[in-house]
């Protein structure tokens, strides 16, 4: 069975097991767990609570037990917030009230390379807490609790900035953004997560940054941040100057035909 793998912690209590798939796992990695109890029990579920090397609760998830007794799932972890400690992580499974299993993985370090990022902007951990986007040649800091960044992308019919999380609790976004990326007047910003309107704060820290605070709660999947200019895509750019320069063309073809009949 896989999870019986070499080289993988685990302990047994009795009639319940629990292995990680890998010894160790890059920071922004998913941790792959499975294991097996030896009866299951009708409408009981593992419960999983996964413990930091300082022994702080991080996370606490549920898994459904097949018909044979195996069980397996993904811990989604974050680079930096809960998930900022490098070392040991601890894995404790229970079952029933009975019914305990351990299993152990190390975490921390740079993004491996089957960690993929959006093409739209890189990441990386600059300290314990501030980390930095790289979005269309501008590095971003930001602080971030309670999740990760999945994508960051403009929206130019909206004049907005989009940004997808992935969520393991409630949180905190806070991130400068340069005037050059997103802006607006007088009438200031609307900030929407999951298209709903939210308390934030958005101040001018200097005359090229905005910052702003943005709360947002477990389950939560879009910030967006609405102003009156936001950076255009390249995509679009690229359009419209193709689209320039087909009118050109076009405007240059039909007083061609006009010169052409006059002289007949």
């Amino acid at each position: 069975m896989p999870f019986f793998g070499q080289g993988v912690f685990a302990q047994e209590n009795q009639s319940m097991v629990i292995t990680v798939e890998k010894e160790s796992y890059a920071a922004g990695e998913s941790v792959k767990v499975s294991g097996l109890v030896e009866s299951k029990l009708t409408d009981f579920k593992i419960t999983l609570r996964v413990f930091n090397p300082i022994n702080n609760l991080i996370t606490i998830d549920e898994l459904e037990v097949n018909d044979d007794g195996t069980f397996s799932g993904e811990i989604s972890t974050s680079i930096g917030g809960l998930w900022e400690k490098n070392g040991t992580y601890t894995i404790i499974a229970n079952y029933y009230s009975t019914e305990q299993a351990t299993t152990e993985f190390e975490y921390g370090g740079m993004i491996s390379a089957g960690v993929k990022t959006a093409p739209e902007f890189s990441m990386e951990e600059k300290d314990n807490n501030l980390q930095s986007i790289i979005f269309e040649d501008y590095d971003l800091d930001y602080e971030l609790t309670g999740a990760k960044i999945i994508r960051m992308t403009p929206d130019i019919e909206m004049k907005s900035l989009i940004i997808e999380i992935e969520t393991y609790s409630d949180g905190e976004l806070r991130i400068t953004l340069p005037k050059d990326i997103i802006d607006t007047d007088e009438e200031g910003f609307f900030v929407l997560v999951d298209g709903l309107e939210t308390n934030h704060q958005a101040e001018v820290v200097n005359l090229e940054n905005w910052s702003f605070i943005i709360p947002f709660s477990y389950g939560s999947e879009e910030i967006e941040i609405i102003g009156t200019y936001v950076i255009p895509e390249f995509g679009t750019i690229v359009g419209l100057i193709l689209m320039i320069a087909i009118s050109t063309i076009i405007i240059i073809s039909v007083k061609n035909k006009q010169i052409f009949y006059q002289k007949m």
